[in-house]
């Protein structure tokens, strides 16, 4: 078989310093009888991936006592900045559905327009559309959320329709930021 500067890497990428000695040596003719070379039985795989998440989660072990520890002083860790659109949508989207659930209080302009009603109409009316709005931010949130982590998935249509719930979703998140209390 002859090598090609291609397949230099590939003998590079596993580590191999004289790939006209291993071929000699394993008489490998074509490329065929490289993958055969370095094909893995279910056994090795096995013994692989049970390893691997072992050794991962040990290897990981450090930098999320780290992370642990940071959020805990000042609310975010250095590795949540690696993808801090994605973290920052994962904590409003879930915060805003808690409030949701275990909110008391309603803004005092939406009180305003149901003033004329009695008091438990009020009351009802209010909540229902603070919670009509609450529940279009947390879609312009999940919306957010599935155009970052589906973007090349997406067609055109479906990452425009993200975009306008998005982009309703995060106007009233705008508007009622101040709002977003318990």
């Amino acid at each position: 078989m002859k090598i090609t500067k291609g397949s230099k890497n590939i003998f590079k990428d596993i580590g191999c310093k004289n790939p006209e000695k291993l071929l000699k040596e394993a008489e490998i003719k074509s490329a065929s009888d490289v993958k055969k070379l370095f094909k893995r039985t279910l056994l090795d795989e096995i013994i692989y991936y049970c390893f691997y998440i072992w050794w991962n989660k040990l290897e990981m072990l450090p930098l999320r006592i780290k992370s642990f520890i940071q959020r805990g002083r000042r609310g975010w860790a250095d590795a949540d900045t690696w993808d801090f659109d994605g973290y920052l949508i994962d904590v409003i989207g879930e915060g805003l559905r808690h409030l949701k659930v275990y909110q008391n209080g309603c803004p005092t302009e939406i009180y305003d327009k149901y003033k004329n009603l009695s008091i438990e109409e009020s009351d009802k009316a209010t909540q229902k559309e603070w919670h009509e709005i609450l529940d279009k931010i947390i879609e312009g949130f999940d919306a957010a959320k599935v155009y970052i982590e589906y973007f090349c998935e997406l067609t055109e249509e479906e990452r425009l329709e993200c975009e306008k719930i998005r982009k309703e979703g995060f106007d009233l998140f705008k508007e009622y930021f101040f709002s977003l209390w318990d």
